[in-house]
């Protein structure tokens, strides 16, 4: 698959939305208070992404419009999409008595982390801010797919913890980041388990982070 990396000369640092709702709020955030600030967005749902080119028309914010796992090659994956909430849409079937029912299921292709972060301009960038997941169950995978680089390059991760909803997607974020380095912490800005680089500890103090 091949990524747009066209990144503003102004632009110093990077962060990663994945899971972007309707108005991909989180990104909105961010790109308001860090003028300096590259964000990649990651969103399968169709008509999501057709919502967010409405609400953000800025350089600085590029779309990729599939969805993360952890998969070593580009694969087309059933996406169910809620009839009452598209934002609990998944790659993993959910539980219809606490979501709601299954409006459609739809085919979307799906990548992995590691296969956009291994063209990705690390001579300009030698790390990434912040990855922010809420993908609906589908978190943990995300975060595998991400390989090497995850314990390497970023320094904080931000994940849902809501897999339960979602058949098939019930192990814990938690065991995994701790075998990546990372140490969970209480962060002010944040309201999902969030967790830090062992390896960028100082550089972390230097770094804005928030979602809600």
């Amino acid at each position: 698959m091949d990524f747009n990396y066209s990144i503003p000369e102004n632009c110093t640092h990077v962060k990663l939305d994945v899971g972007l709702s309707y108005s991909a709020p989180q990104s909105q955030d961010w790109l308001a208070k860090e003028p300096n600030l590259m964000i990649f967005g990651f969103e399968p749902n169709p008509e999501i992404v057709d919502s967010i080119k409405k609400y953000i028309d800025e350089k600085r914010f590029s779309l990729v419009s599939v969805a993360l796992s952890d998969v070593n090659k580009v694969e087309q994956m059933n996406f169910y999409i809620n009839k009452n909430d598209c934002g609990t849409s998944s790659l993993f079937k959910h539980d219809e008595k606490h979501l709601g029912s299954i409006e459609k299921v739809v085919q979307v292709n799906v990548c992995s982390l590691k296969m956009f972060f291994d063209n990705f301009p690390w001579e300009r960038f030698e790390y990434i801010d912040y990855i922010k997941i809420d993908a609906q169950g589908s978190d943990l995978n995300v975060l595998r797919g991400a390989g090497k680089y995850l314990q390497e390059r970023v320094v904080f991760v931000t994940a849902e913890p809501d897999g339960y909803r979602y058949y098939g997607a019930e192990e814990c974020n938690t065991d995994y980041m701790l075998s990546q380095n990372f140490i969970k912490i209480d962060h002010p800005n944040t309201q999902d388990p969030t967790f830090v680089n062992s390896k960028f500890i100082e550089l972390a103090k230097k770094i804005y982070i928030n979602q809600f």
